[in-house]
């Protein structure tokens, strides 16, 4: 989440921060009252300019979506407009721009959460598997739910809050800015999840799984801590420890989630198993866990790369550093690179 201007002094919001917070709860009020599919054409035209008005997050962005669409031709998954991706600059460049529209619908996503009830979801969210999400998130007891930066991020939860009706916690980053983090807790609250912070938040996970309920993760990128070694699309990453270090020591059920846009107001929502831990010290056992969360993570991003807005943060220290190293020209694509109907790619949902 971009920050909306610089803290004032001693953590006191600025009058920049106030009225950016303020604009959106009142374009968040707005958006609740207007019908969805052009808003969200709208918000992936404005992704588009977005696109041409950030040359440094253009760069980076670029860096690793290419990486990602080569990891998947190279390992049989890609979809043909990803496979063109990987091999022609300009077919790269159109998943590109559309990387910057679905990252603007997300944030349209946030301001329309009190939109998202129970007919909302009945309507607009299909179950890949709808058996497979029923053994795993319509067991009783403590789960382990992990998401990622992919597609509409809240989806997943308000399934669980919303259709299944369980009590679910989930960690959250605090940002810089004050009212901005105010104005995210607000949102991401309608969600039904019970927002806590990072900090001290071991002890509330431990009694919120002891209690039998639903703990979330975000776990694609570590935004605190050096985070835990793991290889992700072919080269070395890191993901946040707290995931592994609690599905370790818990012992409880655990799974991957998301929810992939389809066309202007429709998801899909897709449910991976996650086996328990290998055999190891705990150390091992929490770094096998994430390994096989990183697995998980490459077969859902394999469905829609364009969706995953990790690829705006540093994800590979290589990329970080020279967002153009390694990159060298290719003839442009011959005829048109738009998706066929349906994807390639590893089907674990």
């Amino acid at each position: 989440m971009a920050e909306v201007g610089a803290r004032g002094p001693a953590g006191r919001a600025t009058l920049g921060q106030r009225l950016g917070a303020g604009s959106l709860s009142a374009l968040s009020a707005v958006a609740s009252r207007l019908p969805g599919a052009p808003l969200h054409r709208v918000a992936h035209v404005a992704g588009a300019g977005w696109y041409l008005a950030a040359p440094g997050q253009r760069a980076l962005a670029r860096a690793n979506l290419r990486r990602v669409c080569q990891w998947l031709a190279a390992n049989g998954m890609a979809s043909p407009r990803v496979q063109a991706a990987a091999h022609y600059p300009a077919a790269l460049e159109r998943l590109l721009r559309d990387a910057f529209g679905h990252r603007a619908r997300y944030y349209l996503e946030v301001a329309r959460n009190a939109r998202v009830d129970r007919a909302f979801l009945e309507r607009h969210l299909a179950l890949a598997d709808p058996e497979l999400v029923e053994r795993e998130l319509g067991r009783a007891g403590p789960v382990i739910v992990v998401g990622l930066h992919l597609g509409a991020l809240e989806l997943p939860a308000q399934y669980i809050t919303v259709i299944r009706g369980r009590h679910a916690i989930a960690p959250m980053e605090t940002l810089p800015n004050a009212p901005l983090q105010a104005y995210m807790e607000r949102s991401r609250a309608r969600t039904g999840v019970e927002i806590i912070p990072t900090r001290g938040a071991r002890g509330a996970i431990e009694r919120a799984l002891a209690r039998g309920e639903i703990v979330g993760f975000i776990a694609d990128r570590a935004v605190a801590g050096p985070g835990v070694p793991v290889t992700l699309f072919g080269a070395p990453a890191r993901l946040p420890a707290g995931p592994g270090i609690i599905a370790v020591d818990a012992g409880v059920p655990a799974c991957v989630a998301a929810a992939i846009r389809i066309g202007w107001s429709d998801y899909r929502a897709f449910v991976v198993p996650l086996d328990p831990p290998p055999p190891g010290t705990r150390h091992e056992r929490a770094r096998g866990f994430l390994d096989e969360v990183a697995r998980a993570f490459e077969g859902l991003i394999a469905r829609a790369p364009e969706q995953w807005w990790s690829i705006f943060q540093p994800i590979w220290d290589d990329l970080a550093r020279d967002p153009a190293g390694g990159m060298t020209p290719a003839p442009e694509a011959p005829g048109d690179d738009r998706p066929a109907p349906g994807r390639n790619g590893r089907e674990r949902a």
